[in-house]
Protein backbone atom coordinates (compact mmCIF):
# COMPACT_ATOMS: atom_id res chain seq x y z
CA UNK A 1 0.00 0.00 0.00
CA UNK A 2 0.81 3.51 -0.26
CA UNK A 3 0.65 6.09 2.47
CA UNK A 4 -0.96 9.35 2.00
CA UNK A 5 0.89 11.77 1.83
CA UNK A 6 -0.14 13.67 4.96
CA UNK A 7 0.68 10.43 6.94
CA UNK A 8 4.30 9.96 5.36
CA UNK A 9 5.08 13.41 5.90
CA UNK A 10 3.61 13.33 9.60
CA UNK A 11 6.11 10.01 9.67
CA UNK A 12 8.98 12.36 8.45
CA UNK A 13 8.99 15.14 10.51
CA UNK A 14 8.20 12.80 14.06
CA UNK A 15 9.41 9.56 13.54
CA UNK A 16 13.13 11.08 13.15
CA UNK A 17 13.46 9.44 9.93
CA UNK A 18 13.87 12.02 7.93
CA UNK A 19 17.09 12.83 6.31
CA UNK A 20 16.84 16.81 7.18
CA UNK A 21 16.53 17.33 11.13
CA UNK A 22 13.76 18.89 12.73
CA UNK A 23 14.18 21.62 15.23
CA UNK A 24 13.85 20.87 19.03
CA UNK A 25 11.13 23.56 19.56
CA UNK A 26 11.01 23.93 23.54
CA UNK A 27 8.23 26.25 25.25
CA UNK A 28 10.73 29.33 25.53
CA UNK A 29 11.68 28.75 21.87
CA UNK A 30 7.98 29.27 21.40
CA UNK A 31 7.53 32.09 23.83
CA UNK A 32 9.92 33.94 21.47
CA UNK A 33 8.82 33.01 18.22
CA UNK A 34 5.18 34.89 19.91
CA UNK A 35 6.78 37.66 21.54
CA UNK A 36 8.95 38.86 18.10
CA UNK A 37 12.06 37.56 19.28
CA UNK A 38 12.56 35.56 15.68
CA UNK A 39 16.15 35.84 14.79
CA UNK A 40 16.97 34.62 18.40
CA UNK A 41 15.11 31.27 17.85
CA UNK A 42 15.83 30.53 14.44
CA UNK A 43 19.60 30.81 15.67
CA UNK A 44 18.89 28.32 18.23
CA UNK A 45 17.97 25.98 16.33
CA UNK A 46 20.41 26.84 13.94
CA UNK A 47 23.25 26.07 16.46
CA UNK A 48 21.64 23.28 16.97
CA UNK A 49 20.61 21.52 13.51
CA UNK A 50 22.60 22.56 11.57
CA UNK A 51 22.31 25.12 8.85
CA UNK A 52 19.26 23.07 7.18
CA UNK A 53 16.55 22.35 9.22
CA UNK A 54 12.36 21.71 9.76
CA UNK A 55 11.08 23.90 11.71
CA UNK A 56 7.51 22.54 12.53
CA UNK A 57 4.14 24.53 12.03
CA UNK A 58 1.75 21.65 12.32
CA UNK A 59 1.02 18.23 12.36
CA UNK A 60 1.91 17.53 8.61
CA UNK A 61 3.63 20.79 7.56
CA UNK A 62 6.94 22.73 8.38
CA UNK A 63 9.22 25.71 7.19
CA UNK A 64 12.51 24.52 6.01
CA UNK A 65 14.94 27.02 6.78
CA UNK A 66 18.58 27.70 5.44
CA UNK A 67 21.48 29.28 6.13
CA UNK A 68 23.69 27.37 3.90
CA UNK A 69 24.50 28.94 0.38
CA UNK A 70 24.93 26.09 -1.66
CA UNK A 71 21.50 24.97 -0.47
CA UNK A 72 20.03 28.32 -1.36
CA UNK A 73 21.12 28.28 -4.23
CA UNK A 74 19.69 24.98 -5.26
CA UNK A 75 16.27 25.85 -3.94
CA UNK A 76 16.67 29.32 -5.81
CA UNK A 77 17.15 27.42 -9.31
CA UNK A 78 14.97 24.33 -8.79
CA UNK A 79 12.18 27.23 -8.79
CA UNK A 80 13.25 27.73 -12.54
CA UNK A 81 11.83 24.62 -13.42
CA UNK A 82 8.32 22.98 -14.10
CA UNK A 83 8.77 19.78 -11.69
CA UNK A 84 9.67 22.47 -8.53
CA UNK A 85 8.87 21.18 -5.38
CA UNK A 86 9.92 24.24 -3.07
CA UNK A 87 6.47 26.32 -2.29
CA UNK A 88 6.43 29.63 -0.51
CA UNK A 89 3.42 28.64 0.90
CA UNK A 90 2.14 30.11 4.62
CA UNK A 91 4.70 32.98 3.70
CA UNK A 92 3.06 34.01 0.86
CA UNK A 93 -0.42 33.75 2.61
CA UNK A 94 0.29 36.15 5.46
CA UNK A 95 2.31 38.34 3.81
CA UNK A 96 -0.49 38.56 0.95
CA UNK A 97 -2.18 41.41 2.25
CA UNK A 98 1.16 43.35 2.27
CA UNK A 99 2.60 42.69 -1.51
CA UNK A 100 -0.32 41.21 -3.10
CA UNK A 101 0.14 38.83 -5.99
CA UNK A 102 3.53 40.49 -6.42
CA UNK A 103 7.28 39.05 -7.92
CA UNK A 104 7.97 38.34 -3.91
CA UNK A 105 5.32 35.98 -3.04
CA UNK A 106 4.12 34.41 -6.54
CA UNK A 107 4.69 30.80 -7.26
CA UNK A 108 4.39 28.62 -10.46
CA UNK A 109 4.00 29.82 -13.85
CA UNK A 110 3.33 33.19 -12.72
CA UNK A 111 6.56 33.54 -10.39
CA UNK A 112 8.54 32.16 -13.68
CA UNK A 113 6.90 35.16 -16.21
CA UNK A 114 7.64 37.59 -13.42
CA UNK A 115 11.24 36.01 -12.82
CA UNK A 116 12.52 36.92 -16.76
CA UNK A 117 11.29 40.25 -16.37
CA UNK A 118 13.15 40.93 -13.67
CA UNK A 119 16.48 38.56 -14.88
CA UNK A 120 17.83 42.19 -15.99
CA UNK A 121 18.68 43.47 -12.56
CA UNK A 122 20.23 40.05 -11.22
CA UNK A 123 22.75 40.06 -14.06
CA UNK A 124 26.51 40.44 -13.08
CA UNK A 125 27.35 43.95 -13.95
CA UNK A 126 24.28 45.76 -12.90
CA UNK A 127 24.69 43.91 -9.27
CA UNK A 128 28.38 45.14 -9.31
CA UNK A 129 27.28 48.70 -10.18
CA UNK A 130 24.30 48.63 -7.13
CA UNK A 131 27.16 47.16 -4.91
CA UNK A 132 28.81 50.45 -5.09
CA UNK A 133 26.12 52.91 -5.31
CA UNK A 134 23.81 51.43 -2.51
CA UNK A 135 24.95 48.55 -0.73
CA UNK A 136 28.52 49.84 -0.02
CA UNK A 137 27.51 53.80 0.87
CA UNK A 138 24.83 52.19 3.24
CA UNK A 139 26.93 49.71 4.77
CA UNK A 140 29.21 52.18 5.43
CA UNK A 141 26.65 54.55 7.02
CA UNK A 142 25.98 51.84 9.51
CA UNK A 143 29.80 51.19 10.46
CA UNK A 144 29.67 55.09 10.58
CA UNK A 145 26.35 55.09 13.31
CA UNK A 146 28.14 52.02 14.93
CA UNK A 147 31.70 53.91 15.47
CA UNK A 148 30.03 56.63 17.40
CA UNK A 149 27.76 54.74 19.56
CA UNK A 150 31.34 53.02 20.69
CA UNK A 151 32.88 55.64 21.04
CA UNK A 152 30.22 56.70 23.24
CA UNK A 153 30.10 53.50 24.55
CA UNK A 154 26.48 53.52 24.02
CA UNK A 155 24.16 50.24 24.06
CA UNK A 156 23.29 49.34 20.31
CA UNK A 157 20.34 47.45 19.35
CA UNK A 158 21.95 45.48 16.49
CA UNK A 159 18.47 43.65 14.93
CA UNK A 160 16.73 47.27 14.86
CA UNK A 161 20.23 48.42 13.16
CA UNK A 162 19.97 45.86 10.58
CA UNK A 163 16.71 46.56 9.91
CA UNK A 164 17.00 49.89 9.18
CA UNK A 165 19.89 48.94 6.92
CA UNK A 166 17.61 46.08 4.69
CA UNK A 167 14.89 49.08 4.60
CA UNK A 168 17.73 51.72 3.74
CA UNK A 169 18.98 48.98 0.93
CA UNK A 170 15.40 47.73 -0.25
CA UNK A 171 14.06 51.53 -0.95
CA UNK A 172 17.02 52.29 -2.82
CA UNK A 173 17.41 49.35 -4.80
CA UNK A 174 13.77 48.39 -5.99
CA UNK A 175 11.93 51.44 -5.49
CA UNK A 176 14.47 54.38 -5.81
CA UNK A 177 13.58 55.96 -2.94
CA UNK A 178 16.01 56.81 0.23
CA UNK A 179 14.00 55.92 3.41
CA UNK A 180 17.41 57.11 5.57
CA UNK A 181 15.82 54.42 8.12
CA UNK A 182 19.60 54.66 9.54
CA UNK A 183 19.39 58.35 10.67
CA UNK A 184 15.81 59.33 10.49
CA UNK A 185 12.96 58.16 12.25
CA UNK A 186 9.81 58.74 10.37
CA UNK A 187 5.98 58.07 9.60
CA UNK A 188 5.86 55.78 6.85
CA UNK A 189 9.38 53.91 8.19
CA UNK A 190 6.97 53.06 11.22
CA UNK A 191 4.40 51.85 8.91
CA UNK A 192 6.75 49.68 7.14
CA UNK A 193 7.83 48.14 10.39
CA UNK A 194 4.66 47.33 11.20
CA UNK A 195 3.55 45.90 8.07
CA UNK A 196 6.47 43.79 8.33
CA UNK A 197 6.13 42.72 11.90
CA UNK A 198 2.27 41.91 11.08
CA UNK A 199 3.24 39.41 8.61
CA UNK A 200 5.73 38.11 10.99
CA UNK A 201 3.23 37.43 13.78
CA UNK A 202 0.80 35.58 11.24
CA UNK A 203 3.88 33.42 10.09
CA UNK A 204 4.63 32.24 13.62
CA UNK A 205 0.40 32.70 14.57
CA UNK A 206 -1.28 28.59 16.28
CA UNK A 207 -4.36 29.48 14.25
CA UNK A 208 -5.12 32.02 11.88
CA UNK A 209 -7.12 34.66 13.55
CA UNK A 210 -5.82 36.93 11.27
CA UNK A 211 -8.36 35.39 8.42
CA UNK A 212 -11.12 36.26 11.11
CA UNK A 213 -13.44 38.92 9.58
Amino acid sequence: TISPAWLTQLSLLWSGKGNIPVADAKPDDIKDLLGGALFKALYKWFTESGPVYLLPTGPVSSFLVISDPAAAKHVLRATDSSSNIYDKGLVAEVSQFLFGDGFAVAGGDQWRVRRRAVAPSLHRAYLEEMLGRVFGPSSQHLADKLATAAAARQPVNMEACFSQLTLDIIGKAVFNYDFDALHRDRPLIQAVYTSLKETEQRATDLLPLWKAP
